[in-house]
């Protein structure tokens, strides 16, 4: 319920605006929510999830940079989509071709983070892979106003790949640091982690893209003559009924509609770019270079010890 609050809340702020008191009061209720639970499971005998596990570094470290890579990973098939069909005028099956690009990289990658991962742990790949995603959707982003596809696909490849390299090795080395008797809450704790970002993600980011689209509509509307009041309106009610509905040709899409969606995914995608660079810099100082797992079986208490950086 915590969780499902808080996501509701940021994914009506765009519909409801951030002054309406329902917007606060849900995402306010759902942290509250989520820290009862909490503190509900230290103090309960037999814990529905056995909380304690994020006092290991490693396991609360992965954990983060799951969340937060998850926060674009699942939001970037949506708008990539939507930019493909709206700003590039894309047939949705043609638009479909940015994520063909997107895993092209990211299978290639997923390959290669295996292999790092089984040779010296999670450390490198996770490291390579968020510096990488954070450098390639800002490059991305900058080209999204050029309407060109050609332009962007080498970024998307890369991007892709920067993804690739973080997934599979985070979610096991936070996997491989819970003992034998606690896996199954572990999986359970990172699985939530991950569905959690990726609700996120889309409310947080649809939020900024439908505010950015709104404002850039409304500038090209008054550009083109419009009187204020009507700009206001037409642009709200084109940025609130836009959001994967277009599988229209370019000739039907005006450029004008067409820039200002490139314009709001630019913020978009730069947005992920952050993201991206704040994961970098949790892995780069949070995590250890190497990480051995801890002893199968190990005891509740064992589930708070710091691993030993190698």
């Amino acid at each position: 319920l915590g969780v499902g609050l808080t996501v509701f809340g940021l994914q009506q702020s765009s519909t409801w605006g951030w002054s309406n008191p329902a917007t606060a009061a849900c995402i306010i209720i759902g942290v509250v929510l989520l820290i009862a639970f909490v503190q509900l499971e230290l103090r309960t005998r037999h814990p529905l999830i056995e909380v304690r596990i994020f006092r290991d570094r490693v396991f609360r470290v992965q954990n983060i940079v799951l969340l937060l890579t998850m926060s674009v990973f699942i939001p970037v098939f949506l708008f990539a989509s939507e930019y493909g069909q709206i700003s590039l005028g894309k047939s949705a099956t043609n638009a479909s071709l940015v994520l063909l690009y997107f895993f092209i990289g990211f299978v290639v990658a997923v390959q290669i983070g295996g292999r790092m991962l089984d040779r010296a742990g999670a450390y490198r790949p996770v490291v390579i892979g968020s510096a990488l995603a954070c450098v390639m959707f800002a490059l991305w982003a900058g080209e999204l106003t050029t309407l060109s596809m050609s332009k962007q696909l080498w970024y998307i490849v890369f991007a892709g790949a920067g993804i690739g390299f973080i997934i599979g090795p985070s979610n096991t080395a936070a996997l491989n640091r819970a003992p034998s008797t606690a896996y199954g809450e572990a999986t359970g704790i990172t699985q939530t982690t991950r569905n959690f970002g990726s609700s996120l993600g889309l409310a947080v980011l649809g939020t900024l893209l439908t505010s950015h689209f709104e404002s850039h509509l409304r500038t090209a509307l008054q550009k083109q003559g419009d009187p204020h009041a009507d700009a206001v309106r037409q642009a709200r009610s084109l940025a609130q009924a836009t959001g994967g509905s277009s599988g229209a040709r370019t000739g039907s899409i005006p450029h004008f509609f067409q820039l200002a969606f490139a314009q709001a995914s630019e913020t978009v995608f730069y947005t992920m770019s952050g993201i991206m660079g704040a994961t970098f810099i949790i892995a780069l100082v949070g995590l250890p270079k190497r990480t051995p797992p801890p002893p199968a079986g190990a005891s509740e208490d064992q589930l708070g010890e710091e691993p030993a950086a190698v």
